[in-house]
């Protein structure tokens, strides 16, 4: 393959930090879940960057975004049988767009998170943080004139400023939808240990460099994830990238050079790329919502079984009432006990009782309620149940 004069290099690469969303027609922002189905299965949200929307794969979806049907979290989503998926990721997106729009042309495009509902059940986080920390102009400057001599500081220091943003992006999710599935994804192997003409003037001291911020990205979302208590999938783990780089036959690139081919786009995934990403993602979500079902079975199961007792004792000038649930298959992890709209008390250790002065409480007036709190794997439930009055409270 010849080398491509220094005029297309940049013509190429400067799409790419353009964000490779200028050649779609800009339209109104939509935030419709790209399927919805009857059937029951997960509500299904990806957030990323260019990395997830697949620039330049069909089918390209309307938009600014440069956003492909066939991108790795679509191919996730069907494999798995989503009830509904939206796909929020797009092209040139930085950290902030997780919560602030993104213009892009005449289109803003709402932040990502706004994608997210309580009623969501899975998230993927990314691959986000590649275009804060300037990883497509390096890539330029490692193929067009090479970087291996670069100080790695300052690269170093703006993708370490990434840990707390990450920090901030996890928690939000988890406020916005308590009950999801959430997994971290960190970007590939994006360029070959070995060069060839595909990727010009680059010295494999260059590729080297290069792929080491792509792994410093990665681990940092990785290293944030684990202290998060969240899965993450590594796409570096994906067997074969060597043999499927951008110095392979067209037809088995995994990963693009600077010629897409008609398919992706520069130094990003083609068709067969998001393939690959997709089981690689599935490997990990799959177990983990399979997990979380049998989770929301046995806490269902456990629900049904909690009972509260209210149980009148000592002298019967003054009185005790003792509050006790019971039941719950040892997944209850706290009770709150009220007597009509007033909350008496809580306990969050078994064997959840509370016991008060009878007459004080005998002036209020309602039902004896508990709430309780169950617990499995990352499945949170609460139940209420109901008691008569007993007789020293009447």
């Amino acid at each position: 393959m010849r080398t491509l004069r220094r005029p297309a290099v940049l013509a190429a690469v400067l799409t790419l930090t353009a964000g490779l969303v200028t050649a779609l027609p800009a339209s109104a922002a939509d935030r419709t879940p790209a399927w919805h189905h009857p059937h029951s299965g997960e509500r299904y949200v990806a957030l990323g960057d260019s990395f997830v929307a697949g620039p330049g794969i069909a089918t390209q979806q309307p938009g600014g975004c440069a956003r492909s049907d066939h991108n790795f979290p679509s191919l996730v989503a069907a494999e798995i049988g989503a009830k509904s998926f939206t796909d929020a990721s797009c092209s040139a997106a930085r950290t902030t767009h997780y919560w602030n729009p993104q213009t892009i042309g005449a289109e803003t495009v709402p932040p990502q998170l706004d994608a997210l509902t309580r009623k969501t059940t899975l998230v993927t986080l990314g691959t986000m943080g590649g275009n804060d920390v300037g990883l497509v102009g390096l890539a330029q400057t490692c193929l067009v004139q090479g970087c291996s001599t670069l100080p790695t500081q300052p690269f170093h220091d703006a993708i370490d400023a990434l840990a707390p943003v990450y920090e901030r992006l996890i928690a939000d999710v988890r406020q916005r939808s308590p009950h999801a599935t959430i997994v971290a994804v960190g970007y590939g192997t994006y360029v070959p240990r070995e060069t060839c003409a595909a990727l010009l003037n680059a010295t494999n001291a260059d590729l080297a460099y290069l792929q080491s911020m792509i792994d410093r990205l990665s681990d940092t979302i990785g290293e944030v994830a684990a202290d998060e208590g969240i899965a993450f999938v590594d796409m570096r783990d994906i067997e074969g990238w060597q043999e499927h780089s951008g110095c392979a036959d067209p037809a088995e690139q995994w990963v693009r050079a600077l010629n897409p081919y008609g398919d992706g786009a520069p130094l990003h995934p083609s068709t067969a790329g998001m393939a690959q990403m997709a089981d690689q993602a599935l490997e990990m979500i799959e177990p983990l919502l399979q997990a979380r079902r049998a989770s929301v079975r046995r806490v269902s199961a456990a629900a049904h079984t909690v009972r509260l007792h209210a149980v009148c004792h000592g002298p019967a000038r003054r009185p005790d009432v003792t509050l006790r649930v019971t039941g719950g298959k040892g997944l209850a992890t706290a009770a709150t006990f009220r007597i009509g709209g007033t909350t008496v008390g809580t306990d969050t250790r078994a064997p959840f009782t509370l016991t008060r002065s009878a007459r004080p409480l005998s002036d209020l007036r309602g039902s004896v309620h508990a709430k309780v709190t169950l617990e499995h794997g990352t499945v949170t439930r609460t139940t209420s149940v109901q008691a008569s009055r007993p007789r020293c409270l009447r």
